[in-house]
């Protein structure tokens, strides 16, 4: 992670810190580890750390309530079904984005497929109400009066996902993201600094211990 430049949000979730090269990241986490394996843990928790502040943000942005009563019910995609609403994970990663040598290290996954829909519904309007692979129909998961769950599937039109989405965003929470990105904007500069030092913190460790033997 040498140099932060950009965030991002992701469909599910926010990610901080991109641009980040992976092998210096994974390099420091091998010097870490050959010095002392506690070292590489305390790294990985300093930096999971720097993520609790924004992380409660997130969830607090997150309504209890679904945003559209027709959100309510028992399929898959239901608000609170699954996953709560505001359920949410701190994830340090170390693979590369794509097809880069560059990661983004510090990830709020946003683990609720509801709650992913509402905050970033008519993100990309190519494809609402395309479904499933532009196929105009979209797999969800109902449970039968005997209690079974069944995999089924369902047209999903191009004015019914326009309007959803309008709907959304007549709620007052207006473009995308509506949630996850809002409760945190403002503060992703000092994020982004704070990911930094504590890299740069444990790069003079690394240096100083191998360095003296």
């Amino acid at each position: 992670m040498a140099i932060l430049n950009t965030n991002v949000i992701k469909s599910r979730g926010l990610t901080v810190g991109k641009d980040i090269s992976v092998q210096n990241v994974r390099q420091l986490q091998k010097q870490l580890r050959a010095i002392e394996p506690g070292l590489r843990t305390q790294f990985m928790r300093e930096i999971k750390k720097i993520a609790v502040i924004p992380n409660q943000a997130i969830k607090t942005a997150i309504p209890a309530r679904p945003p559209l009563s027709g959100m309510e019910g028992l399929t898959n995609v239901s608000w609170g079904v699954g996953k709560p609403a505001n359920s949410t994970s701190i994830i340090f990663r170390t693979r590369s984005s794509g097809s880069g040598q560059n990661t983004t290290l510090l990830r709020i996954k946003v683990n609720s497929v509801a709650t992913s829909i509402a905050d970033m519904a008519g993100r990309s309007g190519n494809s609402i109400g395309q479904g499933k692979r532009g196929s105009g129909m979209t797999a969800y998961v109902k449970r039968t009066r005997s209690g079974e769950l069944i995999a089924v599937a369902r047209r999903t039109p191009y004015e019914a996902g326009q309007k959803f989405v309008h709907n959304l965003n007549m709620k007052g929470n207006n473009r995308p993201s509506r949630y996850v990105w809002k409760a945190v904007e403002d503060d992703l500069p000092a994020l982004q600094a704070r990911v930094s030092m504590v890299i740069k913190k444990y790069e003079k460790i690394a240096s100083y211990r191998l360095v003296k033997g």
